[in-house]
């Protein structure tokens, strides 16, 4: 009995194991069951994301960087609480569609921002401020204690896209050599495509970008210096024929004490016909403010718009290192430019530098109601192999009185040009400058500008010429050469040379009589009650109808005329009525501000 009491036992111990290892197993295979992919337990809180700012985002969720030169430390969660230090920390994150990047106000950050990762169509990637000072954050590609010397850019864009840039300063003044990078370059942001693919979607807002220098100096003497520089606020480059950038936005910046240009379009190898063009660039309600050079070239591009901007002396050379060789625009090789409603005031330089710039090879480029005023070189500038190329309805007034002794006509009311590099026979076709108003009234230092058309089938009409005071349009030069010039109902009035005014089909030598040109802007030139040149315009129809812009090329266009339907001002203007000369259309006195 005995025996077998202990065999029971025996038995039953064994039993109870079994069940324990049972238990176990059952326990350990629900638990492995919550393991996840990754290899991390769920069900495990001793590694709480707040300890690495949930960095490593599987869920398809919006992450958060902060970053902080001044309370940051890159050991820190990199949450606003406890933000990172550096930007070579962010750098190296590589970030995905909808994640933000936080730059504290008020603090300096030196070095290179890689923006490492692309966002997407509905989910940008956002980089942006955060705090409560005034001061926006400055982002700076050059300064001390950077190991190796000043970087090339503040920020820098690598085949990644789908992002927006707000509130931020972009600062790069380059003095020391860095290896391989050019002594000549510098940008403060450098948006960069080596692929083959198309990069999409930047907005630019709320951003300054200021003392943008590289490190080899201006030599004053040299005319043609305004080529030997790569220096932009912000730089768009592809290099290669089988992709480019679309989808751009600026808006609200402000652009500041830059050596060159403030933003620069270009394209290694665009083909000169419609392919891999850079598309679709908005350029709106933007300030440029003494800057070196050109504020905005778009080159090999399609479809730009630019409109509601100030810009205010370029080519300035307020700073020794500016290359001081100015203009508003200047567009090259490029289809579909639309600049309207901007303000240039007191460009200035030593070559070019009219208000706005149409340079060689261009598509379908529209300036209208545009007010120019003070800009050294003069009003209507349009090289050589420009097809439609179009001035109306702008108001111009003390333009083209720069002295050059260098260069015998210089400064220029109206100016076509058939060379392209010092190359003969590209002449510009079908170029139209019609109903602008035209203004010289300098009593200090008056001036004489010179006339050149040397184009194909330009129309020239409906304008105010009116130059009083002792200065003059046309006395220094007037050189005339196209077969097939349209030039009628003009109104000349005051000192405007005879070789000019004989041309005209229809002449009006009669004061136009302004409301007050007096006040020194634009409301000044609309036209009183009785005026000369009300009505007295060509009608819109035949050879002088309205060249249409492509409205039907980009969504950008989507709110833009083809023809116009008002004047400068914002009167009406009807197609089927007879138009007054001039950029005003009132009919009976009305002032409009």
């Amino acid at each position: 009995m005995k025996k077998i009491e202990v065999i029971i036992n025996k038995l039953f111990m064994r039993s109870i194991l079994m069940i324990l290892v049972f238990l176990t197993l059952s326990s350990s295979c629900s638990k492995s069951d919550s393991i996840d992919n990754s290899g991390n337990n769920s069900n495990d809180n001793s590694n709480d994301s707040s300890n690495d700012n949930s960095n490593n985002n599987e869920s398809g969720e919006r992450t958060t960087y902060y970053i902080s030169s001044s309370s940051g430390n890159d050991n820190n969660q990199g949450s606003e609480n406890s933000p990172w230090n550096s930007i070579s920390k962010i750098s190296n994150i590589e970030l995905s569609p909808g994640d933000s990047i936080f730059f504290k106000k008020g603090d300096t950050f030196v070095g290179q921002f890689k923006v490492n990762g692309s966002g997407s169509e509905d989910k940008p990637i956002v980089i942006t401020s955060y705090g409560s000072s005034n001061d926006k954050p400055i982002i700076s590609g050059s300064g001390e204690n950077i190991s190796g010397g000043d970087f090339q850019e503040a920020i820098y864009v690598n085949n990644n896209d789908n992002m927006i840039f707000d509130g931020l300063e972009i600062q790069n003044n380059r003095t020391k050599k860095r290896n391989d990078i050019d002594d000549s370059d510098s940008f403060g942001i450098y948006i960069h495509n080596t692929s083959d693919d198309v990069m999409n979607n930047f907005t630019f807002r709320n951003m300054t970008f200021k003392n943008i220098y590289a490190i080899t100096q201006v030599d004053p003497s040299n005319q043609e210096a305004f080529n030997q520089f790569e220096v932009a606020g912000v730089r768009f480059f592809t290099d290669w024929a089988k992709a480019h950038i679309n989808n751009v936005l600026f808006e609200y910046n402000f652009f500041t004490d830059l050596q060159r240009f403030g933003v620069h379009v270009k394209h290694s190898n665009a083909n000169n016909g419609l392919d891999n063009r850079h598309t679709d660039f908005v350029f709106r309600n933007n300030e440029f403010k003494q800057i070196g050079g050109t504020c905005i070239l778009p080159s090999r591009a399609r479809n730009i718009l630019i409109e509601d901007n100030i810009f205010d002396r370029p080519g300035a050379k307020t700073n020794s290192r500016m290359i001081g060789r100015g203009s508003a625009v200047w567009n090259w090789n490029s289809v579909n430019t639309i600049i309207q409603r901007n303000k240039a005031i007191g460009i200035r330089g030593i070559l070019d530098s009219h208000g706005i710039h149409v340079d060689h090879k261009n598509i379908n480029t529209f300036i209208q109601y545009n007010y120019m005023e003070d800009c050294e070189g003069g009003f209507v500038e349009i090289l050589g192999g420009n097809e439609t190329a179009v001035y109306r309805f702008n108001i111009s007034v003390n333009d083209g009185w720069r002295d050059n002794p260098n260069w015998k006509n210089s400064n220029h009311t109206i100016w076509l040009n058939d060379k392209i590099g010092g190359d003969e026979g590209y002449t510009s076709n079908n170029s139209y400058i019609y109903n602008n108003t035209i203004v010289i009234n300098r009593t200090n230092n008056p001036y004489a500008t010179a006339i050149d058309l040397k184009a194909d089938s330009t129309r020239v009409f409906n304008n105010i010429f009116y130059s009083v005071n002792g200065s003059s349009i046309g006395t220094k030069q007037v050189n005339v050469r196209d077969d097939n010039l349209y030039m009628t109902n003009n109104l000349f009035y005051g000192n405007i040379d005879n070789r000019f005014v004989n041309i005209d089909d229809e002449p009006i030598n009669l004061n136009p009589n302004f409301y007050n040109e007096d006040l020194g802007n634009e409301k000044g030139f609309q036209l009183l009650k009785g005026s000369n040149a009300i009505n007295a315009g060509k009608e819109f129809a035949g050879n002088f109808s309205h060249p249409p812009i492509p409205t039907s090329e980009s969504d950008i266009f989507a709110n833009l005329e083809s023809i116009p339907t008002k004047d400068f001002f914002g009167h009406s203007l009807n197609i089927n009525s007879t138009p007054n000369i001039g950029a005003s259309n009132a009919k009976n006195g009305e002032i409009l501000n």
